[in-house]
């Protein structure tokens, strides 16, 4: 646990923010929209605050729900604590982090928590609310709900969505190991892919030979883990690779 614990507070350290730069007015506006929702959803829902690293607010069901109004109360299960950190740390690496759309995208996952004594499965979205001015991470929002399937197999499940195009990521815990998905020329080659251009042209652009660019090629299949161009370009759309 001490790794994930370490890896958490890597990514966190990754967001450099400066507070003379933070307008929270902004929180006020999105809790009194989010209130709402919550109300009409009977959702719980909570927003997590990245520079003060702590939740700082639940919809009034939350307690309801959950049976307190910390979001930190809740209690994962023992079996399902690892893989949630994992997906967790994953998106905030690869996914929200420094992509341009990451507004777009939302972490949907199930595992399962304490609810009055005996741990059930829920549901969980997680979106991006707000970035600072230099595009940091800043404010993000959970939405909660019992899950309909509370039959076994238990297992924790993940899913990165872009919810304007469609394309998604699942599992993205896959990835947790990972650096970086995919270096700086294997992202120029894959954007030409995405362009229509044929090996042959991308060797011609990049000064390169049409082995090394189907050699990039094949590595960007077994980093992505896919069968094909089409879907590693879905995958980098997701990604927020390419603008949509």
């Amino acid at each position: 646990m001490n790794d994930l614990e370490e890896a958490y507070r890597e990514v966190m350290d990754s967001l450099k923010f400066d507070e003379s730069l933070l307008d929270y007015s902004v929180l006020d506006r999105h809790i009194e929209a989010i209130a709402e929702i919550s109300k009409l959803s009977n959702n719980s829902i909570t927003i997590y605050d990245n520079f003060r690293r702590e939740h700082v607010w639940a919809s009034a069901n939350h307690k309801e729900l959950f049976g307190s109004n910390e979001y930190d109360d809740i209690q994962i299960h023992p079996d399902d604590f690892e893989a949630v950190m994992r997906n967790g740390i994953t998106c905030m690496r690869h996914f929200f982090i420094g992509n341009k759309n990451a507004s777009n995208q939302k972490l949907v996952r199930e595992y399962r928590i304490n609810i009055n004594g005996v741990f059930r499965r829920i549901t969980e979205q997680i979106q991006v609310l707000e970035t600072d001015c230099k595009g940091n991470i800043w404010l993000t929002f959970s939405m909660m709900d019992i899950s309909p399937n509370q039959s076994p197999p238990y297992r924790v499940n993940s899913k990165l969505i872009n919810f304007r195009t469609g394309d998604f990521i699942s599992p993205i815990d896959t990835f947790f190991n990972s650096k970086s998905i995919l270096s700086d020329r294997e992202i120029s080659i894959l954007s030409l892919i995405y362009e229509g251009f044929l090996s042959k042209e991308i060797s011609e652009k990049l000064c390169i030979s049409v082995h090394t660019v189907n050699t990039h090629r094949q590595r960007i299949l077994e980093k992505l883990k896919v069968d094909t161009s089409m879907e590693a370009v879905k995958y980098a759309t997701a990604l927020g690779l390419f603008d949509n």
